[in-house]
């Protein structure tokens, strides 16, 4: 990789100037999700780096067959079957995968920062992925190592200087031996590799591993690999695979946004305009055979564990999809073959829909984990066009330039606040100011509102929207606005940019003097706030009681969780998908028992007669 590599520059000419105008993709510093887990580990708290990275890892054996499709919608590999934590497991980098998740290959280290932040130009082996011990002492016959494998993606090519390799552990003299390498290039389709194993490596302790070179100060060079599966009886021909899979993970059921306010989605009963007519869904036989699918989608309310509100297709719904080709049906959700839409209820003030795609046919594959994916339709108090993942970030060049997202919200209400989604960068932006801005028309231009302090960029540890809150709330009729901000700095204050959904047409920019549009094809991660109601995921505090101030420990918790407080509490237990999981009773026993639950962040609401607080905890074991 180049010394170039942190900034794409796209240049716009127009012929109403002599100059040009920029607006700016640049690759991302490091990976937020990543650097969650080394926040905790570097508070000697417990993290997912600590416990797969644990000596038992390194003991434990597997046999044949050895097969992983990264479909365990985890940032870390499977800590059954690898013994390393540097690649990036994700649904958000590859085009047409083989299945709907993959492992990553970049510039970061398992903690999500670069492997050398220092020189920009350094340059060396960055992520492993290797294998845990398997047991090839007696193999019936000839063994083979197959997997799939695609350069950039949807994130920042490989130069030639670049590569992905795969290497094999000899015991005798304790060496890596390669046995195949790629070198960087340009997005190309995903292709498999067949890699002997020849009866030297016929051992009980048999390992391989993935590496790839690349620039090692930030996230780039990107390899996607996808099904890798070790077996015997095996030959070089044995490229068919007896599975058919989902490649996508992530379905919308609105016309316009990915989000809206519960609220303005009920302002008019009878108005259905903003379903979307379908959702495309694409499978991908991966074998030799032509299957035809039977498939269908469920729409549950309560995230999934209320009711049962669209059975789609009410009856079976055969489609054939031919051997090693991708079907991508259009899904009927509201148009002439089908009239869904979320029913009407404003008596809530948020909504959570679970999404569940599944497929079946005769007789099964090999692998039915990744025939069936969920996704959640989120009703909260925002607006978004995005699907909350930034591939890389977006940002304008030059003192007093402007950014703008255009909204046209469908009721009349209180904008409180504007989410944003910085994504980092090599240098640090957050010394930079910036205006919040709500303009009603770019052409003329016409501000409604400007606040007069500064805001500064903040970069959140876990790749969550951070809310810049409005100085005075402003009222908005229903309408079409633009929210965004005028920046003060020369240097970009990159907002994240999502490649997987497209309403560039939506983005403006202005750095000398005229309004254009997005350069790029993508989502800004640029979400308006409405109204007074608590978002479903991020949530805030509700009605807080000065007298009584809630501590929760430990935070993060494995097993029990303690909260110290005046008086006795109700406490709901709520899952980030708006989903109760438990209740319990007010009483003065102010320990929980939250060793059933998994991994993740959740809420915790307390309440009793003269107030209620959310609190946010993680459960990490």
């Amino acid at each position: 990789m180049n010394t170039n590599i942190l900034y794409i520059l796209i240049i716009v000419l127009t012929p109403l100037l002599s100059f040009a105008q920029k607006d700016t993709l640049l690759d991302l510093g490091v990976n937020k999700k990543i650097i969650r887990e080394r926040l905790k580990e570097a508070n000697n708290q417990p993290s997912l780096l600590r416990k797969k990275h644990t000596p038992s890892a390194y003991k434990k054996t597997s046999s044949l067959p050895f097969f992983d499709d990264f479909t365990q919608q985890e940032y870390y590999p499977d800590g059954a079957k690898w013994i390393d934590n540097a690649v990036y497991i994700n649904s958000n980098y590859a085009v047409n995968p083989i299945t709907y998740g993959v492992a990553t290959f970049d510039g970061l280290d398992s903690t999500g920062y670069p492997y050398n932040f220092i020189n920009p130009t350094s340059h060396g082996v960055a992520d492993y992925l290797t294998s845990k011990t398997i047991d090839l002492s007696s193999p019936t016959d000839s063994v083979y190592l197959s997997f799939f494998y695609q350069p950039q993606g949807l994130g920042n090519k490989p130069e030639t200087s670049d590569s992905l390799k795969v290497e094999f552990f000899r015991l005798s003299d304790s060496t890596w031996v390669r046995k195949w390498a790629a070198g960087g290039s340009s997005l190309q389709p995903f292709k498999q590799v067949m890699i002997p194993v020849d009866t030297s490596f016929h051992k009980a302790n048999f390992q391989f591993r993935f590496k790839n070179y690349a620039t090692l100060s930030g996230n780039v060079d990107h390899w996607n690999v996808d099904y890798v599966y070790l077996n015997d009886n095996r030959t070089y021909l044995d490229t068919a695979i007896n599975d058919v899979a989902l490649i996508g993970n992530f379905y919308n059921f609105l016309n316009e946004y990915t989000r809206m306010p519960w609220q303005h989605y009920n302002t008019d009963k009878n108005d259905t305009s903003f379903m979307a007519p379908y959702i495309n869904v694409a499978y991908r036989n991966n074998s030799n055979t032509t299957y035809n699918l039977d498939y269908k989608y469920n729409v549950i309310t309560e995230n999934g564990a209320g009711l049962v509100i669209e059975d789609y297709p009410a009856g079976s719904a055969g489609k054939p999809v031919s051997a090693y080709s991708t079907l991508i049906e259009p899904q009927a959700v509201r148009n002439n073959q089908n009239d869904f839409f979320f029913p009407y209820d404003d008596t809530a003030t948020f909504k959570v829909f679970q999404i569940k795609n599944y497929f079946s046919f005769s007789p099964p594959d090999n692998h039915l984990v990744n025939d069936t994916v969920v996704s959640y339709q989120v009703f909260g108090n925002d607006y978004a066009y995005d699907d909350g993942s930034a591939e890389v970030g977006y940002g304008v060049q030059g003192i007093g330039s402007k950014l703008a997202h255009q909204f046209s919200i469908k009721k009349s209400d209180t904008l409180t606040s504007i989410k944003m989604y910085f994504s980092p960068i090599m240098n640090n932006m957050s010394a930079k100011t910036f205006k919040l801005t709500v303009w009603s028309s770019l052409s003329p231009e016409s501000i409604i509102y400007q606040q007069n302090a500064y805001y500064s960029p903040i970069y959140s540890n876990t790749n969550e929207f951070l809310e810049y809150n409005i100085e005075s709330p402003l009222y908005l009729a229903a309408g079409t606005y633009y929210v965004g901000y005028e920046k003060i700095s020369e240097e970009f204050l990159n907002i994240g940019w999502d490649y997987n959904t497209n309403n560039s047409n939506k983005v403006f920019f202005n750095g000398v003097g005229v309004w254009q549009n997005a350069t790029v094809s993508g989502s800004l991660m640029l979400r308006p706030v409405f109204g007074a109601y608590p978002d479903p995921v991020i949530s805030v505090e509700e009605f807080k009681n000065e007298l009584d101030e809630i501590d929760i420990y430990p935070n993060p918790a494995s097993s029990n969780i303690q909260f110290n407080a005046k008086t006795a509490y109700a406490v709901e237990i709520i899952d980030m998908h708006g989903k109760l999981i438990e209740k319990h009773a007010a009483s003065t026993n102010k320990i929980i028992d939250v060793s059933m639950l998994t991994e993740g962040i959740y809420l915790l609401k307390f309440s009793n007669n003269n107030s209620s607080i959310t609190k946010k905890i993680i459960i990490s074991k």
